[in-house]
Order: structure tokens, then sequence, then C-alpha cells
């Protein structure tokens, strides 16, 4: 059993020694929708455009199908990594624990949906030598409650379930 052990931290170790981990600063931002009921005003519609950072934001990072890390943002939305180069998956935590993405009870989502949309990630992050690209899928905050994905009753927030 030992020298199984063994070799196989031998043949990690080689493989991980010819890639050499990169270390990153990730920022997260989001641009944050107007939700009234009413027009939005000028000034509503450029506030609705502008990019916040995403603070204490928590994901967990997917490569190959396989769960191998999470990270929070901090209160700037940003985040330091250090990765092997590679392609890497984010997902938000509703996705990764098979919730719904406020918390509010199942029965008020399209299930067949939400399972397309937990497959669905949020962002894709490519790291190569000496370069970084991270594509912007959609995340929660980038919605209003009333629109979630998947959601039964939409745009009447007071038929909506809550815990």
């Amino acid at each position: 059993m030992n020298k199984l052990f063994l070799v196989a931290f031998v043949v990690i170790t080689s493989i991980a020694a010819g890639q050499k981990k990169i270390k990153l600063e990730l920022t997260f931002k989001y641009t944050k929708p107007y939700c009234g009921a009413g027009k939005a005003s000028a000034a509503q519609q450029a506030d609705s455009k502008k990019e916040r950072p995403l603070p204490n934001q928590k994901f967990f990072v997917y490569q190959n199908n396989t769960c191998i890390d999470s990270l929070i943002t901090n209160d700037s939305g940003n985040v330091v990594v250090k990765y092997y180069p590679g392609t890497y998956f984010l997902f938000e935590p509703w996705k990764h624990f098979k919730k719904t993405p406020d918390n509010s009870p199942i029965t008020d989502f399209f299930g067949d949906c939400l399972a397309k949309e937990w497959i669905k990630p949020n962002y894709k992050v490519t790291i190569s030598d000496g370069d970084l690209l991270m594509i912007y899928y959609e995340i929660s905050a980038s919605r209003c409650p009333n629109q979630l994905a998947c959601l039964k009753v939409r745009h009447l927030p007071s038929q909506i379930k809550r815990k």
C-alpha cells in the first residue's frame, strides 16, 4: 500500500513539475438592473449600466467536471488564485448545491429548467503561460428578484412563496 502511494506521489509530482502554477488576480464585476415597476429615468438607466464590484461572492471552481476549489471575492470583488494553465469553470453556490437562485422552495421553479441552469457556468477562465481569458456568462446579482431563471410565477413577487 505504501509503495502504491509513493508511486502515485512520484507520478503526480513529475506531472506537476512540468507545469507551474500561475498567480493571478481575478476581478469580478456586475451590472445591477433597474427593477422598478415604472419606466426608468435617465439616471436609473445610467445606474443600471454601471459596473460594480462583486463583493464577498463565493464560487466553486470546476475542471473536467470535478470541483477542485472554491474562492470568495473580497470587498472589492477581487481574489488572488494560483492555478495551473488550463480551463476552469466557476459556478455560484446555488448551482453547485443544486438549489434555487434565491433559496426559495424548489416547487416555485420548473425542475427540468433548473437542471439545465445548474450545469451552466457563471464564468469560464482559461489560463495559459502568460495570458488569462475570463468569459462572463451571467450571475444572479445581474437579475431582478422576480425574473430568476425557471421561475413559475414571473413578475409577481407577491405570489412567490418564501420560507
